[in-house]
């Protein structure tokens, strides 16, 4: 039935929007996670493997946002986890939202998170991504990591 549809097409909805943020030339990487649209209240896992113990980068974070979301702005509780079992909580305001546009055309909300960081390990950082409060209209989170300029 159509409640089997609709988290395969919020699946590829996410998938695009990776792939999105990741095409037109970037280097970098992107993946991005399903929330539930009625009411995100849980947390979203990003996942990136890192083999570059190097490099510089910078690190953003995007929510895509259907026309249920009304908000000004979005503050996210962000837990990271690095490979060796370290630990960082701390919290960041998106906004403001994007220009209301026609439901065929669906919103992006991109918040830097961090410039010129070098993730010293290899193996896979983890992102634990959660609103501060529950919020309608987000279909998708996600985490974008490109080489610093």
């Amino acid at each position: 039935g159509s409640a089997v549809a609709r988290p395969t097409i919020r699946g590829f909805v996410a998938a695009c929007a990776a792939l999105l943020a990741a095409g037109c030339g970037m280097t970098g990487r992107a993946t991005a996670v399903d929330v539930d649209p009625r009411a995100w209240t849980q947390a979203a896992e990003l996942a990136v493997e890192n083999d570059d113990t190097l490099s510089l980068r910078d690190i953003a974070l995007f929510v895509r946002c259907n026309v249920r979301f009304v908000e000004d702005s979005l503050t996210l509780r962000i837990a990271t986890l690095t490979p060796d079992s370290l630990r960082c909580e701390e919290t960041l305001r998106l906004g403001p939202a994007p220009v209301r546009l026609p439901s065929a055309v669906r919103g992006e909300i991109l918040a830097p998170y961090r410039l010129r960081v070098r993730l010293p390990r290899s193996g896979s950082y983890r992102w634990q991504v959660v609103p501060t409060r529950p919020v309608a209209g987000i279909e998708a989170v996600g985490i974008r990591i490109e080489p610093s300029n």
